[in-house]
């Protein structure tokens, strides 16, 4: 007898690029609320996912949101209980989708993360791994 299957995948496939870009509008430090609010808590599922996940979700944001992606995650991660990535935040893969596309980050943005956050694997990733 089985009972059915469980897909960790299958909440992350819901999200829509309207939805990720929903997070946009939360990205100043000062003004960030103290709870995620509900059209936000889809992208919680995404916290941990691979990169393999967010390569398609990133392909169609320009390089100016996804910049402004890294400083919602970085925030969300720091503020919100249970918005935890660690080594794979998606701040990581954003960074790394920048690199990917020549528009490397510039040190500005590296800086602010690093002054945002308590996660050691932001922006670059575990280097150990």
């Amino acid at each position: 007898m089985t009972i059915g299957t469980w897909d960790p995948n299958a909440d992350q496939a819901q999200i829509s690029l309207d939805q990720l870009k929903a997070a946009l509008a939360y990205t100043d430090p000062d003004t960030f609320p103290t709870q995620a609010p509900p059209e936000l808590m889809p992208l919680q599922a995404l916290m941990k996912s691979p990169r393999s996940v967010w390569q398609p979700l990133l392909e169609p944001v320009s390089t100016p949101e996804l910049t402004e992606l890294c400083r919602f995650f970085t925030l969300a991660e720091a503020r919100w209980a249970d918005w935890f990535g660690g080594d794979r935040n998606p701040v990581i893969w954003i960074y790394k989708d920048l690199k990917a596309r020549g528009d490397v980050p510039d040190k500005a943005l590296a800086l602010w993360i690093k002054a945002h956050s308590e996660n050691r694997f932001l922006p670059h990733g575990n280097l150990l791994g």
